[in-house]
């Protein structure tokens, strides 16, 4: 019956020994146990989907919070419900951090650079923290026809940018859409990190839980990854993206 199920792809299949001493192989996300019964597993489906560019990047957090939960690891929780729902008002990780130049709109020219002649009003402004919602910024880097992305500017930074231009003007930030294509890579390598972290230590669910011995080594791993999220210090908020 084993050997009927598995049928010609004995390349595939690892076996390994389990916690209890006793012996189970996988293949793909389904696991055979010692005793011959299929079970599926949570953590090797996801190694699955994340080489399937159909998969998106909110289907993968997704996918990532539910073995979060299972496995009890609240910082993991936090962050993937972070990305999903956006950071407003918490600190960033550095990798949504993103180069930024301020342009202003010329009535004749459109968007213009615009040249920095008060340091102490755009020190600091030419990197900026994205706050948007995973699933905006997966939208945006999807629009190839432009490579260029806009941002609103704060009404406090535009107060202090006015009066150095003659005319009445608007400002707004300028990026690259590679800048959301990068924030997109940085989630989805958080992600795969942690999930072959888990497998590397014998973290695999069976029929999609885990027991407490996981739970308690989930713990040493989970907090390896989490302390590489955040850099030093925040930039500006940066959250609504206008073209």
């Amino acid at each position: 019956m084993f050997n009927n199920n598995i049928n010609g792809n004995l390349n595939k299949i690892k076996i390994k020994q389990s916690r209890n001493n006793s012996y189970s192989c996988w293949w793909d996300n389904i696991i055979f146990n010692y005793r011959g019964i299929i079970m599926n597993s949570l953590v090797l489906e996801f190694e699955n989907k994340i080489n399937d560019s159909n998969n998106s990047i909110t289907d993968l957090l997704r996918h990532c919070l539910i073995i979060a939960r299972k496995l009890k690891q609240k910082e993991f929780v936090e962050w993937i419900n972070n990305e999903l729902n956006g950071y407003e008002n918490k600190k960033t990780p550095s990798y949504r951090e993103i180069p930024l130049s301020i342009k202003f709109l010329n009535p004749y020219y459109g968007w213009c650079p615009y040249v920095v002649t008060q340091k102490d009003v755009c020190e600091g402004l030419n990197h900026m923290a994205m706050r948007a919602t995973i699933s905006e910024i997966e939208e945006t880097a999807k629009k190839k026809d432009n490579d260029i992305v806009r941002f609103s500017i704060p009404a406090k930074f535009k107060q202090d940018l006015m009066p150095t231009i003659p005319f009445e003007t608007d400002f707004c930030y300028e990026g690259s859409r590679v800048s959301m294509v990068k924030i997109i890579d940085a989630v989805k390598n958080e992600m795969l990190n942690w999930i072959l972290s888990l497998e590397e230590n014998d973290i695999i669910d069976d029929n999609n839980s885990f027991d407490n011995d996981q739970i308690e080594k989930a713990n040493k791993v989970t907090a390896q990854i989490v302390n590489n999220f955040y850099g030093d210090k925040n930039k500006i908020d940066l959250s609504q993206i206008i073209d």
